[in-house]
């Protein structure tokens, strides 16, 4: 069984060279963590480190003193380009051993109507599953664009774009510093730049290009056209869709609901023989137990 731990102590961080694979989660029941200590080999510890940021910090922080430590993030605004970079060169020091999910989100994969219905707990037929799921992620369509513009804004504007002065000798006075200050390029150009990306036309065609690539281009979403199954956001569609057409008892009968219920049904599904899971989930295993066998 792999032990999902949080709080861990630098000192035990340091001098573990065990596999270990960091995940998103803020404690051991979170999702990401439930899902890949019943994914992998039980030699690989999971580690829960909070959200997204912080998993990418300690990546970068970490790898280099451990190239045993694996580091696996949700998709948020990253491109595809980048993701497949990830995959694609893993082990790799530029990217310091992260990996990120194709999908936006690790519950995406379980909004995949083909692979949910497998579980035992489904208590609708398969169409009513394909008609919940496709009726949740219409609801969020314009909602989850606008969001995903506006990350995308925020991202940009955390770039570094200006460098620190250089020259000690260009400030002397207090006059010389506020002239080299107030009048650096760079923050006469960062202003024309945030205005632009800020203007109501950049947001517009923003918008326009994320609904494009989520929607295909029509006026409702439909099922094989566009990426709205990977790029919606799953974490707000799959309570809803677990709420409305499942049911899980416990041994006494009594019908689970929330994160437990969730739990039993990711639990059921990843029970499932490997062939059965999402591309992704299996080229996981594939990778990590390929480091395990040349460690």
């Amino acid at each position: 069984m792999v032990i999902v731990r949080t709080n861990v102590r630098e000192e035990e961080i340091r001098f573990d060279s065990q596999h270990t694979l960091f995940v998103e989660g803020k404690d051991e029941k979170a999702i990401d963590p439930t899902v890949l200590r019943s994914l992998l080999p039980s030699s690989v510890r999971v580690l829960a480190l909070g959200p997204s940021f912080h998993v990418r910090s300690a990546a970068e922080a970490l790898y280099p003193h451990h190239p045993n430590y694996y580091f696996l993030i949700d998709r948020d605004h990253y491109d595809d380009t980048f993701v497949e970079r990830c995959w694609g060169n893993f082990p790799d020091p530029t990217t310091h051993n992260l990996l990120i999910w194709h999908r936006r989100e690790l519950e995406n994969y379980f909004i995949i109507p083909e692979y949910l219905s497998k579980s035992q707990y489904l208590h609708v037929s398969d169409d009513r599953l394909r008609d919940c799921i496709l009726d949740c992620c219409r609801r969020r369509l314009f909602f989850d664009v606008a969001n995903q513009v506006i990350v995308w804004v925020r991202e940009e504007l955390k770039l570094r774009w200006i460098e620190l002065f250089k020259k000690v000798s260009d400030f002397r006075t207090k006059a010389e510093a506020l002239a080299r200050l107030t009048e650096a390029p760079e923050l006469a150009l960062k202003k024309k730049t945030v205005a632009k990306q800020l203007g109501k036309r950049e947001l517009m065609r923003r918008f326009s290009e994320v609904l494009s690539q989520i929607a295909d281009g029509r006026k409702h979403l439909e099922y094989g056209h566009g990426r709205w199954l990977e790029l919606l956001r799953g974490k707000g569609v799959l309570p809803t869709v677990v709420n409305r057409c499942f049911r899980v008892e416990d041994a006494k009968g009594n019908v689970l609901q929330g994160r437990e219920q969730l739990n039993e049904i990711v639990k059921d599904l990843l029970g499932r023989p490997l062939t059965d899971q999402p591309d992704d989930f299996q080229k996981l295993r594939d990778i990590i137990t390929a480091r395990l066998s040349i460690a």
